[in-house]
């Protein structure tokens, strides 16, 4: 019975483990430990903290922070103890506390400051410490200028930055900041390689918090409507490894790049922050799939995995959305109407201001 109490008790720890507190000026991270017998190491290196704290367990657990210190918390279980990856936004200094009754560590995380001049005498009072920053939303119309994508009943260029645009006002409304990869029909290179390569590159961790990437879908028979989302990882359906060559911009150079992308993709598997960022894509990828539903009243067809070479380096939360079918008699007609791409985008605002309340982000 002793052993069942305790065995309970460990549970308890595991659920909790950590907390984390986003407070004016600084990060903490609270560890509720069992004894006082539970050792820890803590290393820094580059935009990584290391802690491994032996002798006891705790379930896995992966936290997107969004803080200006740190990025995200994930919990490893390992053999003889647990591991707990806190990824930084920046340089910091470390504050640590070991607390008893009950056993805990707290660290306190705060951006290091660079050693001011000496202030003159007559100089005004110090002014409060910036809010954090407001989230940021990089939006990605696909296609653009020479390259207008697919072409039915609409064509997709248009439509995209059409919907792009709509979801930008909406957005700024809710008081989140949005930047776009292009804000005009206009590629970023002639060289598809080089275009997606440079809409890939803004979806960095250091100025952006999620990457929408904006499409419209196609097949072949045109009988087929609904809603598709994409998230970084191998495709194994033959159907969404040919939308994946599509996508990479078709024919021998979409199977090029396909291929090409594979091996990053890969690389994932053994990377575990990455598997992180990859885990929070996919309910991205499906909270958005299903609130775009709801506001169109078209299927949600699934979210998938798949080779695409826009997202491949994405430190973000990122996906490819595909919001309807362009060659489907009935969707491709409704994509035309600016009352049909309202309600794409106040669908796909509902799903990133899910993403952001539901625990994708500490507060």
């Amino acid at each position: 019975m002793r052993w069942l109490w305790s065995l309970c008790f460990l549970w308890s720890f595991a659920l909790a483990f950590p907390r984390v507190g986003v407070h004016e000026g600084f990060t903490r991270l609270v560890f509720d430990l069992p004894s006082a017998g539970v050792a820890y190491r803590l290393d820094q290196e580059g935009g990584l903290l290391t802690l491994f704290f032996s002798g006891f367990r705790a379930e896995a657990r992966d936290l997107l922070v969004n803080s200006p210190e740190v990025a995200s918390v994930q919990v490893v279980p390992e053999k003889g103890g647990v591991r707990v990856l806190v990824r930084l936004k920046a340089l910091v200094e470390v504050k640590a506390q070991r607390c008893t009754d009950p056993e805990r560590l707290v660290l306190d995380l705060s951006l290091k400051k660079a050693k001011d001049p000496p202030l003159p005498s007559s100089s005004p009072p110090a002014r409060r410490a910036p809010k954090p920053p407001k989230p940021v939303v990089l939006l990605d119309p696909g296609h653009g200028g020479i390259d207008p994508g697919m072409v039915g009943y609409v064509v997709e260029k248009e439509v995209v930055l059409d919907v792009a645009h709509r979801l930008k006002r909406l957005l700024e409304a809710e008081g989140i900041e949005v930047r776009l990869t292009r804000d005009r029909d206009a590629h970023l290179s002639p060289d598809k390689r080089e275009d997606l390569s440079r809409r890939a590159a803004m979806a960095d961790s250091s100025r952006v918090n999620l990457f929408i990437s904006i499409h419209v879908n196609a097949f072949p028979t045109r009988t087929v409507r609904g809603v598709e989302v994409y998230f970084f990882g191998r495709a194994q359906d033959p159907r969404v490894v040919a939308q994946v060559i599509r996508e990479n911009g078709g024919g021998e150079l979409g199977k090029r790049l396909t291929e090409e992308t594979k091996s990053v993709a890969e690389r994932i598997l053994s990377d575990i922050v990455a598997q992180a960022n990859q885990r929070y894509s996919q309910r991205l990828a499906e909270t958005l799939g299903r609130k775009l539903s709801q506001a169109t009243g078209s299927p949600y067809r699934g979210s998938f995995p798949g080779d695409l070479f826009v997202l491949r380096y994405a430190k973000v939360p990122a996906v490819l959305v595909e919001i309807g079918f362009g060659d489907h008699p009935a969707e491709g007609r409704r994509l035309r109407e600016a009352s049909y791409r309202e309600k794409v985008a106040q669908g796909l605002l509902s799903g990133i201001l899910s993403f952001l309340a539901n625990g994708a982000f500490a507060r």
